[in-house]
């Protein structure tokens, strides 16, 4: 095998502004080593849906459990997807959410929505979402 040893444990996806993530595309961008010997300096701008964690699962106002947030939204009930109604209360996080992390997600979506979520980042990024996603 041939390759940069050792290995990295993860990489950054870096596309040009304006250009969104394409799941389909195998090579989009360049990619860094955040942990790698070039000195860089990264700055968030803006990071949706920031009181969530990847495997969260929520319920929403109108009673429905969904998981697998904030972009490709899957609701439990196996219903045709769409997405939350916000407010968004946390059922589950790694097992039991602590009640501070219940009280965030609670005090982020009191007001708001999913849309207005996706317009700041469509803003900020100056890219649309890819069109698999709600």
């Amino acid at each position: 095998m041939t390759g940069m040893l050792p290995r990295p444990a993860c990489y950054l996806e870096i596309l040009r502004q304006g250009e969104a993530h394409d799941p389909e595309l195998e090579d989009q961008g360049s990619a860094l080593d955040p942990v790698g010997a070039e000195p860089i300096r990264i700055e968030l701008l803006f990071r949706p849906y920031a009181f969530l964690e990847a495997g969260d699962e929520v319920v929403d106002h109108d009673g429905r459990a969904w998981f697998d947030g904030p972009w490709d939204w899957h609701p439990f009930d196996g219903q045709q997807p769409t997405i939350p109604a916000w407010p968004l209360e946390l059922l589950s996080r790694n097992g039991d959410p602590a009640p501070e992390d219940t009280a965030a997600v609670t005090r982020q979506t009191r007001t708001g929505s999913h849309e207005e979520e996706l317009q700041r980042w469509t803003r900020l990024a100056l890219a649309e979402p890819s069109t698999d996603q709600p």
